[in-house]
């Protein structure tokens, strides 16, 4: 019934998703806009680069409305039990086993030198791309344009973004008209922004060449190097289940501000106690809410649950990509034992 119940779920979040997607329209008046006018002014003053070339790049552009849709309702925004149905699945933790076992040589040579475990770079490929299957039906350029110049919040986010794609682009001489991605512009198996590719990006294969679209050696390298780069801690805990008991909890959300870590002991005195012991109990942590169908599901998350945090803000997402982590692991652990 679960499964069932699961399939559904999925079937119908893809009819939402689907035949958007290839809505798009030229606009012949879109690079004559002031403000596309002034990036492209600030790209060749600033990088260098050819003014026409820019303008000849910009005419081609075709904006995506549904890229805004997207942004502005992500499923980071749906209930817990429904992001987790959706990515921490029957699917999602076999396929992890086996790529795990395809790659196990660079994903060891990866905890190794990186110190981040195999498992959770796994699972980070298989909620982002399911194992590199699905990496973005969208125009990069066209993406990070359309955010770039409209009138939201994030628009300057996108419009550094969209500069470091050009630098991209440039640097691994890679035509801007033809990397395809997702609806906020992230790149390849791993889905880096443009941004974090320049950054993060390592050549672990040693082929002469990053690439992150078709190499799975270079993709599982800079996803151990980007969290490693980020703080994480080896052989430190990343989440915990917890209880919470009596109602002094609410005083702790209420005047406490749970969003301020705290030791494992300070919280006991809020009656939050995790299920399991724990052996790092100086590490402070954060308490973590999640939505179950009748009732809230209770976490500690340790540093590293705030690294994993660093690739996407959602609490969702990071403890999707621990809980996958944990039952590839386990499963590939069971089966080894076989």
């Amino acid at each position: 019934m679960l499964r069932l119940m699961m399939r559904k779920v999925y079937l119908a979040l893809l009819l939402v998703f689907a035949g958007s997607t290839t809505l798009a329209y030229a606009d012949e008046t879109f690079v004559n806009r002031s403000d596309v006018q002034e990036f492209i002014q600030y790209m060749v003053q600033k990088h260098g680069f050819n003014k026409n070339q820019l303008i000849t790049l910009f005419q081609q552009v075709k904006l995506r409305p549904q890229v805004i849709r997207h942004i502005n309702k992500p499923l980071e925004k749906e209930p817990w039990r429904l992001y987790q149905m959706l990515f921490v699945n029957e699917w999602r933790i076999t396929h992890g086993v086996e790529f795990w076992n395809k790659y196990a040589s660079a994903l060891e040579q990866a905890e190794k030198e990186f110190g981040v475990p195999a498992s959770i770079i796994v699972a980070t490929i298989g909620i982002e791309t399911r194992y590199g299957q699905k990496t973005g039906e969208y125009r990069v350029i066209d993406s990070l344009s359309h955010l770039a110049f409209n009138h939201s919040p994030r628009a300057a986010f996108f419009r550094k973004e969209l500069a470091e794609f050009l630098l991209l682009t440039r640097e691994e001489n890679l035509d801007p008209l033809k990397i395809m991605g997702s609806y906020a512009g992230a790149i390849g198996q791993p889905q880096f922004m443009p941004s974090s590719y320049r950054h993060y990006a390592v050549n672990f294969s040693k082929s002469g060449r990053t690439d992150l679209m078709n190499d799975e050696v270079d993709v599982i390298g800079s996803i151990a190097n980007y969290y490693s780069k980020h703080g994480w801690t080896t052989n430190q805990p990343i989440a915990v289940q917890a209880v919470v008991m009596g109602d002094r909890y609410n005083y702790l959300m209420r005047y406490n501000n749970a969003n301020q870590p705290l030791k494992i002991s300070d919280l006991a005195r809020y009656g939050v106690i995790p299920k399991i012991q724990v052996l790092h109990n100086n590490l402070k942590v954060r308490v973590i809410e999640l939505d179950n169908r009748y009732s809230k599901e209770y976490w500690l998350g340790f540093p590293n649950f705030y690294v994993i945090k660093r690739y996407n803000q959602s609490d969702l997402y990071a403890m999707a990509v621990y809980q996958l982590s944990y039952y590839i692991k386990t499963l590939r652990e069971r089966l080894n034992k076989g």
